[in-house]
């Protein structure tokens, strides 16, 4: 069983529906590029909830027509990683 990216700067990801947070229109795919802070919850024991800032591959847009964004704070509850397939995405080390 291959093992499943992990959240990070680097990781590209996919913007899921929620029950709180920001609602994407069409599951918008990205990148993360920077941590996008910690917020903590209200009451005792429901621990640390992070963010990411997120560079979308193309505009995206709020089910409610608000957009075009490029980047925007995403709570890593709505955040899946997308598995990179390596033979039809290389990476190449030597890149600048």
């Amino acid at each position: 069983m291959p093992d499943l990216p992990v959240l990070g700067i680097g990781a590209v990801v996919r913007v899921v529906p929620s029950d709180r947070g920001e609602h994407w229109a069409d599951e918008p795919i990205g990148l993360i590029v920077a941590p996008g802070g910690a917020q903590l919850a209200g009451y005792a024991g429901a621990g640390v909830r992070v963010a990411w800032v997120v560079e979308f591959d193309e505009p995206a847009y709020t089910t409610d027509g608000r957009g075009p964004f490029e980047r925007a704070t995403v709570q890593s509850r709505q955040l899946v990683p997308v598995p990179m397939d390596p033979v039809s995405d290389p990476v190449d080390a030597g890149a600048s």
